[in-house]
Parts: structure tokens; C-alpha cells; sequence
């Protein structure tokens, strides 16, 4: 039991040294509401405001200021969320809020340290009742008969008054330790069955995961900068149409002038379809590959940011959306070099790029924040105009109960968010991602616009709006390839690459191969490269180091553009959004959506003329020792019921042209959605079972037990890995500390780092990163990882 103690004046109470507590509150609340956008449910932003003005009220006690401001003891008693909750219920009840609106921010106000590990939403409302008693020494009830009670329903009021556009009533009768726990232990409330029930609507979840993220970024952000904030910054509506206009104007592009016509005309249809349909929250961009989606949609984004801040006073935020961390990098490039044509700098307040090896130096025009400061925090907190991120970090801002993502959920508000490569969606959760969008337009205000060249049925037909209402057409008048469907008999990965031999002999010209498997890409590019050794060969996979990727990948657009005869194998990862253009691809048997992404990548600009690219698809199949065959390659990789469906589409036909692409992907997903049974992860949310959201919501599928390896090459990367040990074998450092000296190493480290199957790493710790040296036994510099030296099994850190 701690010793009696006496209230202090909550008016000279701190929430940091140097920051009063009143104001604190005050300002975390009016910045937390005024980050939800107009277009969100009132309710949102109440939620906000009430959060941040009860949050840190805890802190009123004299335990946590002789903590805070005498360097006094930390203990139970100095903790401060769950008073600070127990006074938002009391508050919300005050104001006759519905039960999931008190609920919402109770939640907030009483995990804003911690995550949302739970089963239902009521669950942290029943231990609060379990562990306050206004007849006990427990240490909540002494917390708050330690509060200035008086001076706090004083304050309240005065703050109401302030915030008239609230609607916030002055609190009736006084703040009393009686009042407290006739609101927590209210009657009606008995049993737990109607708390229960609080929740009715997938929209009610998703308005207190906004609530809650929305204080979570401005209280966090608060504190990291000392009680300033990020200003907004302009866009010009403009911006692609001048970017065009300077970097279109060459011959090279002139010569094509039949396919910029056709881009430039669906950029318009786009734009003038959107801004036809100012009010329509879901739309889809369905356009060939290699149709200039990407400028055209932030052509369209921009016209349609500038006539919704003329209406509501506020931008939205554009959030661009990939699968990929691997294409994340062009499209950023393709944006920041749109910037540059306005004269606008790449800062991180103007243009972002978020993903899990962000660098995380975010600069504005007056600052510069380092990842080990600021930098991280306002990077994860999307504090910019344009975010470029991955559909990982955008679903988790609402898909998960961890406060690191939760804190971009109040940033969805009003936002409009672009979803390109969709098809990559898992199509389990192609219903419970419909809900979620569905909810988080009527809720949160947000547009979604669904890209790509492949439209899966995520949406229902009278969903949402087509942004290129003639697609059709503009498909069937493409004739840039013709798909060979030469798959339907098993063909070994040796008898394969002999036929390529022999190709490249009789028709030498530049080609991309698309395997299933790194090792088939290690296996085919050997035997390429014994029977052409001066062939120019490339190959790329994630055997290879991020940064070697990137260095291959900048080397084969490099000596297509010059038109070297360029032979690349490679696995899927070029197929969703890497801008290579071949005129002849080989692909291996994969679900019908990525047959067509990697048809994208043959003469993607009519580069061969009148006559068609070609696209060969084979079923390719291992061969083993003492040569017997083994496993089909797409085995393992994908569902056999999506490789079925692929094979009845694509039937007996000897080939496809492109103008039949989308009819045929039509088919195929209708023919999957039959047999895909669905993963309901939004009704999961609606009951408020978060634990079980983390559990079931995965966009990659887990596979075999992986080891993380960091290839030691040279001098830097020597530097790095010493840096790293240093770090992690600090045992004086907690994990927080350990994280945070990391941080301004750690894109530059994992840039270096590759993932390989256990089994080809024996005896190596999974749990941490191991270090490979670089040798013509580990890792070769042109295909990557081969296997582990003698030496490697036991240099493990």
C-alpha cells in the first residue's frame, strides 16, 4: 500500500518536464481530431479529441509527477493509462455516448502503450472493473482519490467551451469517486452480454482503430518533437501534365506515336471519369500492361485532391499501394521525377516511401529528422502527401492489434488510396478486404481505386466505379503479343535450356525467362552460361542481396536500351511492375494473372512493330541425380486448384493473342472464386478478436523455415556487420536501445542480407542473422547464394 498522499493542483501538473499537462491534452486532442479528415464520421473525431484530452490525465497524480519532475521511484502507482481510462468512461457516459463509442475510447485511452491484444472489445473494460474498488486499498482507486478532482472537472468544462465545433456539453454535477464508479459498475451493464453487443458493424471497429491511431501518431509525434508538428505541404493538380510535357519531348518516344495516343487518351478517360464521379468511394482502373497506369491514375489523383480540398478545406493524402518492396523503388523514382519537372523538392513531407528497409531520414524544408530520432516516427506515421508503400503496411494499419501499426489508421481518413498489381491480393481474402473497403469508405471516408491489368473479383459488380469505361476496347486493339500455350506436357529444366540454346542459335534475340524456383534459376542460368559463354546473362532471384537485385535490374533495362541481345532468368519477381520490355518471354507454368503480368514485360512498347511479341509457356519439371525426373516447378509454389482453372481456361488452343487477355482473366477468376473458400478476417475485427486478426491475416504465406545470411563482400560491408555486432552484443542495452542505435544502419544492412531455406543452411541459428563470407563456394556474384563453406556453419552471431 503506498503512503497517504495529497493531491496536487491538476493546473501545475506536467505531462513532460517543460510541457504543462493542461496544455499537453489540450493540444494532443485538438491535433488528434484535426488529423481525422472531414469526410470521416463525426464520431471519429470525437473519439480523437476525447482520447488525447484523458490520455495522460494519470499523470496528474503525485506518484508520477515526484517521477517525472524529483527523479522520484517508478512503481505501480506512477503508471497512468488505466486512471486516465477510467475517467474517459466516466467522461463518456457523461455525454450519453453510444456503448461502442465509449467503449472506442476507453481502448485508446487505456492502451495507447500498448497493443490491442484481445478476443472481444470489452475484455479491457472487465479487468478494469476487476482491479478498481472504492472501497479497497487497490492501487487504482488510490490513483484517482489522488487526482485533483476538482480542478480536472473545472478544466473539462472550460475545454469544452473552447471547442464549441465539438459539440461538447459542459459535464454535469461534479467529478467524485462516487460518480467514477457509478459509471464503471453501471447496472445496465451487468453480465457483459449488452457490452457485448456494443459492436454491430464492421464500421464501428474500424472508427476506433482510426480513433485510436490518430492519437497514437499526434501524442508520439508530440513528444518527438517537443510540441511541434509536420505543416502540410501543396500539390499541383498539374503536376503530371508539366512533367510530360519536359520529359516526353524526344525522338525516341515520338517514333511511337500509336501507343503514347492510346496512354494519353485513357489518362484522360481516367481523369474525366473520376471527376465525374466526385463522390463514388470505390473504383477500379482495369487497362492493359504497359498502358501508363501509373501516371495516368496520379494524373487523375491530383485533379481529384484539388476539387476535394476546395470542397472540405482540407487534401487528402495519396497512399500508392504495391506488392512488392522489389518495384516499390521505380514507381518512387517515376513520382519524385514528376517533383522535379514542378520544381518541387523530394522531401519526405512532400514524398515518402515507406516499406520494411526504409531508410527513414525524413527532411523537410527547414529540417532534417534522423532515423534514430524523429525520422522514424514520421515516416511510419505517413507525415506526407504522397506515401509509396506496400499493401503489407497499408492492410495491417487496420488488420492488426500492434500499436506500430495502428498508429497510420487515423491517416486512411479521407485519403485516396491507390491499389496497383492488385491481382496480388491473396484471393482468400478477397470478400474480407471488400467489407474492409466497404467500411472504411462509409466510415473513415476513404476512396480506394483497384489497378490493374487483371481484375480479380474483389469487388462486386455494382461496387464501384470503372475509371476506363472502354477498356474493352482498348484491349482487344492491342497486338503487341501472342501467348504460345506449349504447357500442356511436363518438359525437364535440361531439355528446356537446350531448346533455348538451340533458339538463341537459330533466332538470336534478347529474352526473358521466368522460372518458379530460385534453384531452377541458379540450375538453368549454369547451364546457359557453360554452352553461351558470351552471351550476356543475367540472372535474378532473392538468392541475390537486395542490393545486388537492384544493380542487375538496372543493368538489364540498361542493355535493352542500348539493344544488346540480353538473355535474363529470373523468378516471378519481375512480373508485377518492373518496366522491361523483351521480345521474346519464356514462362513457366504459373496461375493464369501472373501468365499475363509476365506477358506484360514482351514489347511492352511495340517496340517489334506490326509483328507480335512471344510469350511460350511451358510446364517445366526437375530433373535428379542419376537422372530421374522430379517435381513439376510450380509445385509448392501455387494451388493446384489455381493451376487447374488456369489450364481449363487457357484450354486447347494453340495461342492467345492479347486482345483476348481479358477475357480470358475474366474466366480464370471467376473460376477461382469458385474454389476459394474465403478467410473471414472482418468478422474476426467486428467481434474485436485482434489476436485472432494477427493470427489468420498473413499476405504471405508462411513457408519452410528460412535463416537470414548477411554476405561479407567488401570493406563497407565488413564495417556494417562490426557495427551490427557491436550493437547487438551491447548486453548493457535493452531491445528498445539496441533498435534505435540500429536504426541508421539498418536499410544498408538488410540490403546486404538474403533469406535461404534451413535445410541448405544446417546448423545455423534462425532466430538471428548469420554472416556468410563471400566466396566462390557461398556466393557467386552473378547468380548469389550457393551454400555454405566449411567455416560458415560455425560463424554465427
Amino acid at each position: 500500500m503506498a503512503l497517504a498522499t495529497t493531491s496536487l493542483p491538476f493546473s501545475s501538473s506536467f505531462a513532460h518536464p517543460d510541457d504543462p499537462l493542461p496544455e499537453h491534452l489540450e493540444r494532443v486532442a485538438k491535433r488528434a481530431a484535426a488529423s481525422i479528415a472531414p469526410s470521416a464520421r463525426t464520431e471519429i473525431r470525437a473519439i480523437a479529441f476525447v482520447a488525447g484530452l484523458f490520455h495522460d490525465l494519470g499523470k496528474a497524480t503525485p506518484w508520477f509527477q515526484d517521477y517525472l519532475l524529483r527523479n522520484g521511484r517508478r512503481s505501480v502507482f506512477s503508471h497512468h493509462a488505466e486512471s486516465s481510462a477510467i475517467l474517459a468512461w466516466w467522461y463518456s457516459g457523461e455525454l450519453s455516448w453510444p456503448l461502442w463509442q465509449r467503449l472506442a475510447v476507453f481502448i485508446a485511452v487505456r492502451r495507447h502503450h500498448g497493443a490491442l491484444l484481445f478476443q472481444d472489445w470489452p475484455q479491457l473494460l472487465e479487468q478494469t472493473r476487476l482491479n478498481f474498488s472504492v472501497d479497497t486499498d487497490a492501487v487504482l482507486s488510490q490513483q484517482i482519490a489522488a487526482l485533483d478532482l476538482v480542478g480536472i472537472h473545472r478544466w473539462l468544462c472550460s475545454v469544452a467551451g473552447r471547442h464549441p465545433d465539438l459539440s461538447l456539453p459542459p459535464v454535469p454535477g461534479a467529478l467524485s469517486m462516487e460518480r467514477i464508479s457509478e459509471q464503471l459498475f453501471d447496472q445496465r451493464l451487468a453480465g457483459g452480454s449488452k457490452l457485448r453487443r456494443a459492436f454491430s458493424a464492421l464500421d464501428q471497429a474500424l472508427a476506433t482503430l482510426a480513433g485510436f491511431g490518430a492519437l497514437l501518431a499526434v501524442d508520439k509525434t508530440d513528444a518527438a518533437l517537443q510540441g511541434g508538428q509536420i505543416a502540410r505541404r501543396a500539390l499541383p493538380a498539374d503536376a503530371v501534365t508539366v512533367h510530360k510535357a519536359q520529359a516526353f519531348a524526344n525522338a525516341r518516344l515520338r517514333r511511337r506515336d500509336a501507343l503514347n495516343a492510346r496512354r494519353e487518351q485513357i489518362a484522360t478517360t481516367v481523369a474525366a471519369t473520376w471527376l465525374a464521379h466526385v463522390d463514388a468511394p470505390l473504383l477500379t482502373l482495369t487497362a492493359p500492361t504497359g498502358a501508363g497506369k501509373t501516371l495516368a491514375i496520379l494524373h487523375a489523383a491530383l485533379q481529384m485532391r484539388a476539387v476535394l480540398e476546395q470542397c472540405h478545406g482540407v487534401a487528402p493524402r495519396l497512399i500508392y499501394c504495391l506488392p512488392f518492396t522489389a518495384i516499390i523503388d521505380q514507381n518512387h523514382a517515376i513520382f519524385r521525377a514528376v517533383l522535379r519537372s514542378n520544381g518541387l523538392p523530394d522531401h519526405e513531407d512532400v514524398l515518402i516511401k515507406h516499406h520494411h528497409l526504409t531508410e527513414a531520414t525524413f527532411r523537410t524544408e527547414d529540417a532534417e529528422y534522423q532515423p534514430d530520432g524523429a525520422g522514424q516516427l514520421l515516416t511510419e506515421t505517413w507525415n506526407s502527401e504522397l506515401v509509396v508503400t506496400t499493401f503489407h503496411q497499408l492492410l495491417h494499419s487496420l488488420l492488426s492489434p500492434r500499436n506500430a501499426n495502428l498508429k497510420r489508421a487515423g491517416q486512411l481518413s479521407g485519403a485516396l488510396v491507390l491499389l496497383d498489381e492488385v491481382q496480388a491480393l491473396p484471393l482468400r481474402y478477397w470478400e474480407a478486404l471488400r467489407q474492409l473497403f466497404l467500411a472504411a469508405a462509409r466510415s473513415l471516408g476513404t476512396r480506394f481505386v483497384l489497378l490493374t491489368a487483371t481484375r480479380p473479383l474483389i469487388f462486386q459488380p455494382r461496387d464501384a466505379v470503372e475509371l476506363l469505361p472502354d477498356h474493352d476496347a482498348h484491349f482487344r486493339a492491342l497486338t503487341r503479343t501472342r501467348l504460345y500455350t506449349r504447357h500442356r506436357e511436363a518438359l525437364p529444366l535440361d531439355e528446356f535450356a537446350a531448346h533455348l540454346v538451340d533458339r538463341l542459335h537459330t533466332d538470336p534475340r534478347a529474352m526473358l525467362i521466368i522460372v518458379n524456383r530460385r534453384r531452377a534459376v541458379r540450375t538453368l542460368f549454369n547451364m546457359l552460361r557453360d554452352a553461351l559463354p558470351e552471351q550476356p546473362l543475367v540472372a535474378l532471384s532473392t538468392n541475390l542481396t537486395p542490393l545486388d537485385r537492384r544493380a542487375r535490374i538496372r543493368l538489364i533495362q540498361r542493355l535493352l536500351r542500348q539493344g544488346r541481345l540480353v538473355v535474363v532468368v529470373t523468378t516471378q519477381l519481375v512480373e508485377a511492375g518492373v518496366d522491361f520490355s523483351f521480345p521474346v518471354v519464356h514462362r513457366d507454368l504459373a496461375p493464369l494473372d501472373a501468365i499475363i503480368q509476365a506477358a506484360g514485360r514482351c514489347n511492352r512498347h511495340g517496340e517489334n512493330g506490326v509483328m507480335p511479341g512471344e510469350v511460350h509457356l511451358w510446364q517445366l519439371q526437375a530433373r535428379l541425380a542419376g537422372g530421374r525426373l522430379g517435381d513439376l516447378l510450380w509445385r509448392r509454389v501455387y494451388d493446384s486448384a489455381l493451376i487447374e482453372v488456369t489450364s481449363e481456361v487457357l484450354g486447347m488452343m494453340e495461342y492467345w493473342d492479347e486482345s483476348e487477355f481479358l477475357d480470358l482473366s475474366r474466366r480464370y477468376f471467376v473460376g477461382c472464386r469458385a474454389r476459394q473458400d474465403q478467410q473471414r478476417v472482418d468478422e474476426q475485427l467486428t467481434r474485436g478478436d485482434l489476436i485472432g486478426v494477427e493470427q489468420n491475416f498473413q499476405l504471405i504465406e508462411s513457408g519452410p523455415p528460412t535463416v537470414a545470411l548477411f554476405v561479407l563482400r567488401t570493406a563497407t560491408d565488413a564495417a556494417l556487420w562490426a557495427c551490427y555486432q557491436t550493437v547487438h552484443a551491447d548486453a548493457t542495452l535493452s531491445p528498445a536501445e539496441q533498435e534505435k542505435r540500429f536504426r541508421p544502419f539498418r536499410r544498408a544492412f538488410y540490403e546486404r542480407v538474403i533469406q535461404v531455406y534451413a535445410q541448405e543452411a544446417p546448423g545455423l541459428d534462425r532466430d538471428v542473422v548469420n554472416r556468410l563470407n563471400f566466396g566462390m563456394e557461398t556466393y557467386d556474384r552473378e547468380a548469389g547464394f550457393i551454400g555454405l563453406a566449411e567455416e560458415d556453419s560455425t560463424c554465427i552471431f
